[in-house]
């Protein structure tokens, strides 16, 4: 894991690079429905990214920025759940313990 220093200049540059593919900080902030001044201190490093706006950041990024990305430290507790429907056949198929035990 990064350490905090190390942690806090990763996420900056996130950001920044968020924003700079989403046409810049208050393009950014337009699109998340929240004023510049918010975007600009998560650009400084003043304030992190509330989880709230991580899944938006990663969808107008188109997946440049990631959750892992802007929040490092935490991220697989805001994970989104896999929208696999290879996953979800695994699941559906019926488990049987004795299959392929001869009585």
């Amino acid at each position: 894991m990064l350490e905090f220093a190390a942690m806090e200049t990763h996420v900056k540059a996130s950001v920044k690079k968020a924003c700079k593919a989403v046409g810049g900080q208050r393009a950014m902030a337009s699109a998340l429905g929240i004023g510049a001044p918010q975007v600009n201190q998560w650009v400084t490093g003043r304030r992190g990214v509330p989880a709230k706006y991580c899944q938006s950041i990663v969808d107008l990024t188109e997946g440049l920025v990631t959750v892992q990305e802007l929040r490092p430290a935490d991220w697989h507790l805001i994970w989104p759940e896999p929208k696999s429907t290879e996953i979800e056949a695994i699941h559906s198929n019926h488990y049987d313990p004795n299959e392929g035990n001869k009585p």
